[in-house]
């Protein structure tokens, strides 16, 4: 087990060229953003540009560095992977090898002392403070086998300070002189959205670790925050990727701000990714259920008031639905993991209309399920009431 991460003492405990650019980035950025705006260097092409390519950065963090290689929610095809690791190199935040060693640090020993970004530490630890201290490690490749076994891994590992200066500064810089803007290119396309890309990115290490919502699990301090998610192009839903880590999927619910996974599924749709993990929805039900039990069993406990027998009955019969609903729903994916299997052994077109009558059979088993959990908590608060 590699070391604990604590703060350092004195100036030599200081990753000088970490902290130097952490510092003269975002003071750069501004002033030189600033001074760009007023001095009539304004050009309406580099804000765009500053948006597109915060954007692309971002999902070559999300989709990239994080979702396909920290935790293989998917496989991308070469040149996906190659895309996705150059604009995740824009973001001057370490090789894809050193990320996702950090992060899959981060998940296996989350809220300790070997957390690099151990929000025990205190929110300024977990946002910046531990990069500014953060021990200068070579890649261990039996921390990451997987990566390590990649050409493409160590080729970026590699040349990474290259690659990096070539994607945030020379590109961004030409294509804004193409229109007479270089300056923009420095300050606003370049050195403001890497500060962008920054500072979004360490919300989901401090902030989303200490608001919003912990609708499927307390055993750790993720929770779900929209306000992050819309920073980090779906990321904040973190509650969420804590307990399902290998779904595609941030944001579960279609409704949930999540570009990342609509990127993910439009390159599968055009046969660019594969394999695309999706967490059963009797798992994550079962998951949210546990959690609405726990809150009013609380609640019950601090009011000291006991059920009436009809509010308890109610109860009862609405929790014997979702567990009826749910033991369905995994029948039912037990049969579609064993018609799959078949097919893959000996294709035939009578075991391809009985998974496909199946697929109906699920959606309609995941919408009963939903219907059910909205069911148990409609008899949870009417319950809550009666003891109010």
């Amino acid at each position: 087990m590699h070391e604990p991460y604590r703060p350092g003492r004195g100036l030599s405990a200081v990753n000088w060229p970490t902290t130097l650019f952490l510092i003269i980035s975002p003071l750069a950025g501004i002033a030189g953003t600033a001074w760009w705006a007023m001095s009539g260097h304004f050009n309406g092409a580099t804000l765009a540009l500053f948006f597109a390519t915060w954007a692309a950065t971002a999902m070559g963090i999300t989709g990239g560095y994080h979702r396909l290689f920290s935790h293989r929610a998917y496989t991308a095809k070469g040149p996906l992977r190659v895309l996705l690791m150059l604009c995740g190199g824009a973001a001057w935040e370490g090789s894809c090898l050193e990320w996702s060693r950090d992060h899959r640090r981060h998940h296996k020993y989350v809220d300790t002392d070997h957390d690099p970004y151990n929000i025990g530490q205190g929110f300024w630890w977990a946002h910046v403070l531990w990069l500014v201290y953060n021990r200068k490690e070579a890649v261990d490749p039996a921390e990451v086998p997987d990566l390590w076994a990649d050409p493409l891994m160590r080729f970026e590992h590699r040349f990474y300070p290259w690659i990096a200066t070539v994607t945030s500064f020379f590109i961004p810089i030409a294509v804004c002189a193409a229109w007479g803007d270089p300056w923009g290119g420095l300050f606003v396309a370049s050195t403001l959205r890497i500060v962008a890309n920054h500072h979004s990115t360490f919300l989901i290490n401090s902030l989303s670790h200490i608001a919003g919502s912990q609708p499927y699990s307390d055993s750790h301090s993720a929770r779900d925050n929209w306000f992050t998610a819309l920073l980090t192009f779906g990321e904040g839903y973190h509650n969420y990727h804590h307990e399902f880590a290998s779904d595609y999927r941030n944001g579960v619910r279609a409704y949930q701000w999540d570009p990342t996974k609509w990127l993910i599924w439009s390159c599968s749709v055009l046969g660019m990714a594969t394999d695309l993990k999706r967490v059963a929805a009797e798992k994550v039900a079962a998951k949210r259920l546990e959690m609405l039990e726990k809150r009013l069993a609380e609640k019950l406990a601090r009011r000291r008031v006991p059920l009436s027998v009809r509010a308890e009955a109610a109860l009862e019969q609405a929790r014997g639905q979702v567990h009826q609903a749910l033991n369905h729903a995994a029948r039912l994916r037990k049969e579609q993991h064993r018609i799959l299997a078949q097919l893959r052994q000996n294709a035939s077109a009578e075991l391809t209309r009985a998974l496909a009558e199946l697929k109906e059979k699920l959606k309609q088993a995941e919408r009963d399920l939903a219907s059910t959990l909205a069911a148990w908590q409609v008899a949870a608060q009417g319950a809550g009431r009666a003891i109010a």
